[in-house]
């Protein structure tokens, strides 16, 4: 992996992996797809072309039966049409479905130069494998009544295929391709699981131009993980010492869950500060601490885990020690009303973002991509604070960058799960690592684990997840 430090168009980007894919908004991916067709004397037509070209050798070894192409007005219409005439040549059953009459003069075009065999219908009712041309990045989300009816009359069985995304935020699919770039849409939490498996595909645009995001949105992939090597010379004292100021008798599991991850992420140290005796039993790897202990001998803080009510004097000592933080699952109730400094990791699920962000008097953005992008900055840049947001796609901000891990692993959504990441997140903090470096490389490691725990548990406890932790670092 090519490592490089460069000054960007849009600034200098903090993780530097120069095969980082740019993530762009439907608009933006609407306003560079004129630009770069007028800047280098694209032609549309041979665009068209190469979409169909690349999605047909995506999907081609996974259509069967009878296949309805969906196709659209515009340019995305276009795109299904040319691959609908691929498929009918390689000998597939296609037919033709246009709810929309109208069409603009290159999709007009292609409608009329398909083979004269291929039927057109009226509903994608009965067919094997339906796939959605229909707009593309062109759609704005609305109330379309075409649309939801095209989705009730889909079977139930068919394969589903979108190009670049699904419609509307309606037509759901099980193969999405993407063209140009990856669309932030797409990975939109609520979002998400309708675009099924994403595949990006370039149709001929400058690789180059498709490298940077307007809006400084990057997708984040296992190589932009840059976790320290430990050394041959390394032990426990230069390892770090994680403080983990959680646990009560009442949730004795998530402390110990995360001190365990702690350790299988490479901490060498690992004190729990509660008034819980259960938990100095369960945990001899554990160093035990009464609150109100001195903090100074630690290099990082978690503090949240296990808490139930109440420890707002906790959180007062944690914020108060100048530690690295990790702000996690009851602390971040305690949030509103403090700023960090750039030292704090805050790593909520979605619940506990939407309580956070309406405890803090913001709009939680979940309903847009650009609008959850645009909170998820608000919010870092007002508590001056690295946050994670936890669901089956990770968003990272630090208030410029956006950071996105798509892990849409659903064996990853256990009890004990955020607790695991918490503690990694945390370890890595001890070792040194930077509040926004160590939120990445813990979300990376966290669902390299899940990917692994996956194949080799299926489903599973959050103590299996943290063996897997200790194999991937």
């Amino acid at each position: 992996m090519a490592i490089f430090v460069v000054a960007l168009v849009f600034g200098e980007r903090k993780i530097k992996n120069k095969n980082m894919q740019a993530v762009l908004t439907l608009s933006e991916a609407g306003e560079m797809d004129r630009r770069l067709i007028e800047r280098y004397g694209l032609s549309s037509s041979a665009l068209i072309d190469n979409a169909a070209k690349g999605a047909f050798e995506i999907i081609k070894g996974r259509v069967s039966g009878r296949i309805v192409v969906m196709a659209g007005p515009g340019n995305n219409g276009s795109d299904g049409i040319e691959l609908a005439r691929l498929l009918h040549a390689a000998g597939h059953d296609v037919s033709m479905l246009y709810p929309y009459e109208k069409g603009n003069e290159e999709n007009l075009s292609r409608r009329r130069n398909l083979p004269s065999g291929m039927a057109v219908v009226s509903s994608p009712s009965g067919f094997d494998t339906v796939i959605d041309a229909l707009f593309g990045f062109s759609y704005r989300k609305g109330n379309d009544t075409i649309l939801q009816n095209i989705e009730n009359e889909i079977g139930e069985d068919a394969l589903r295929i979108a190009l670049d995304v699904p419609s509307g935020g309606i037509i759901r699919a099980d193969i999405t391709v993407s063209f140009m770039a990856p669309k932030l849409e797409l990975y939109l939490p609520s979002v998400r699981g309708m675009a099924g498996e994403i595949h990006i595909f370039n149709p001929g645009f400058p690789e180059d131009e498709l490298k940077e995001s307007p809006e400084r949105v990057y997708l984040l992939s296992d190589d932009d993980s840059e976790i320290r090597k430990i050394g041959v010379s390394d032990y426990k004292n230069t390892r770090g010492h994680l403080l983990i100021i959680g646990g009560s008798d009442e949730y004795t599991g998530a402390p110990r869950l995360s001190g365990r991850a702690a350790f299988a992420a490479g901490c060498g140290l690992v004190t729990v500060m509660t008034d819980s005796e259960k938990i100095r039993d369960e945990n001899p790897s554990f160093m035990i601490r009464k609150p109100g202990s001195d903090l100074s001998r630690y290099d990082s803080v978690l503090a949240g885990p296990g808490w139930g009510d109440g420890n707002s004097d906790l959180f007062e000592s944690a914020f108060l020690s100048g530690k690295p933080l990790v702000i996690d699952a009851d602390a971040l109730k305690f949030v509103p009303g403090h700023v960090f400094g750039n030292r704090a990791v805050l790593t909520p699920h979605i619940g506990e973002y939407k309580r956070l962000m309406k405890a803090m008097g913001m709009d939680d953005g979940l309903t847009s991509a650009a609008e959850l992008e645009s909170a998820l900055r608000k919010l870092s840049g007002t508590l001056s604070a690295v946050i994670v947001l936890k669901s089956s796609t990770v968003w990272i901000t630090d208030g410029d960058d956006i950071y996105i891990y798509d892990g849409a692993n659903p064996s990853l959504g256990v009890a004990g799960s955020g607790d695991v990441l918490a503690g990694v997140t945390a370890a890595l903090m001890a070792g040194g690592e930077e509040p926004l470096r160590a939120a990445v490389d813990g979300v990376i490691l966290h669902q390299k684990a899940g990917r692994n725990a996956h194949i080799e548990y299926g489903y599973y406890p959050a103590d299996e997840l943290i063996k897997e932790v200790g194999r991937a670092r």
